[in-house]
């Protein structure tokens, strides 16, 4: 019975021991499973992990160029700063120097309002001095004919032409003779007009010139032929004047017609006429006197060819001598070379004063614009 007891652990050992051989054998294929499922999850989480460091990589890498562009933003942004610092600064600068502008331009545009009040008054003034000029010139057009002259006085300037001539020694001649007048000299050597001559009842040289002159122009507006202007000079036989009067030892010499002009000049501290058939309208017509004949107008005797050897020329700026001729005086003007060594006259005046007065005005209608 004993023996049969012992025989039973053997078995139960076995069984035992099969028991536990199988549970373990159970519990291997579990941790197994569970070491083959963790051996998953870890290549998966390395992968996972692989994923995570090549994204980190990136991100590292965008961001470190996110850093270099932010630095470069931040450069760019300093930069930006300072030259809009810099523009203020300018800015500044400019607006000071605008109101400076501003100021000057205040002071200027009160300046160029007095200078216009100025300008418009030195027009005023050019306008009168024109005016004052063209008095002038009306006053040797008024005093260049005759024909306004009493009956009576041309009456006897009429005995001194013919259909064919008008005698120039009659004209002063007959004044003298029938009308007693004489050569009178002037305080101021004033230029008579053709009514204070008649009162004054004769004048100087250029008062006697101008005289002729006027007797000259009323002749050759008379209803008659071309006539010769003849003049007296030495020679045989008598010089008829007119009626009985006579110049002895002369003859006559035709020195123009009533186609010319007559002109008085002036040189030596006298004035004679010169007739040419050229019309003296400027300055530089004066010089186309020279070879014009010229005659005494107090006696109508011939004195000499202008420019002539020995002869008095015209002044020029290249050379005039006392003797030479420095006043020509036509119907509406005068000539006169002793300024700045050159031929002026009223005209000249005139439209000098015409032009600065065109200037100035155009100079205030500027600063009218300029001012608003």
């Amino acid at each position: 019975m004993r023996r049969k007891k012992l025989d039973l652990f053997p078995v139960f050992f076995a069984t035992l021991l099969l028991l536990f051989s199988i549970y373990f054998y159970f519990e291997s294929v579990k941790w197994k499973d569970y070491a083959e499922e963790l051996e998953d999850e870890n290549a998966a989480l390395n992968d996972t992990l692989a994923l995570t460091g090549e994204m980190l990589a990136n991100e590292t890498a965008l961001s470190a160029s996110l850093g270099s562009e932010l630095e470069t933003t931040k450069q760019t942004l300093n930069e930006t700063n300072a030259s809009l610092d810099q523009c203020y600064s300018d800015l500044e600068e400019e607006t000071q120097q605008l109101e400076v502008c501003l100021s000057k331009t205040e002071e200027l545009t009160e300046f160029l309002m007095e200078t216009k009040d100025e300008l418009e008054n030195l027009s005023a003034e050019l306008e009168g001095f024109q005016e004052q000029i063209e008095q002038s010139m009306s006053w040797f057009t008024e005093n260049s004919n005759m024909k306004n002259l009493s009956a009576s006085l041309r009456y006897q300037v009429d005995k001194c032409t013919s259909n064919t001539e008008i005698n120039a020694p009659c004209i002063p001649i007959v004044m003298k003779e029938e009308k007693h007048w004489a050569y009178k000299t002037e305080e101021g050597d004033t230029l008579l007009s053709l009514d204070e001559m008649v009162k004054n009842k004769g004048g100087d040289c250029e008062d006697w010139s101008l005289f002729f002159k006027a007797a000259y122009n009323y002749l050759k507006e008379e209803d008659r032929p071309e006539r010769y202007l003849v003049s007296a000079v030495p020679g045989t036989g008598n010089f008829k004047i007119y009626g009985d009067h006579y110049y002895a030892d002369a003859e006559g010499r035709e020195i123009g017609t009533t186609k010319d002009n007559l002109y008085i000049i002036c040189y030596d501290s006298h004035c004679i006429v010169a007739m040419s058939d050229v019309e003296i309208k400027n300055s530089s017509d004066v010089y186309k006197l020279r070879g014009a004949p010229a005659l005494e107008p107090q006696n109508g005797q011939y004195m000499f060819t202008i420019g002539s050897i020995l002869a008095p020329d015209i002044c020029s700026s290249d050379e005039c001598d006392y003797y030479d001729i420095w006043i020509v005086i036509t119907d509406n003007d005068i000539y006169d070379f002793h300024y700045n060594w050159e031929w002026v006259s009223y005209r000249d005046y005139y439209d000098a004063a015409a032009y600065y007065k065109d200037r100035i005005d155009a100079m205030n209608n500027l600063i009218e614009q300029t001012t608003g």
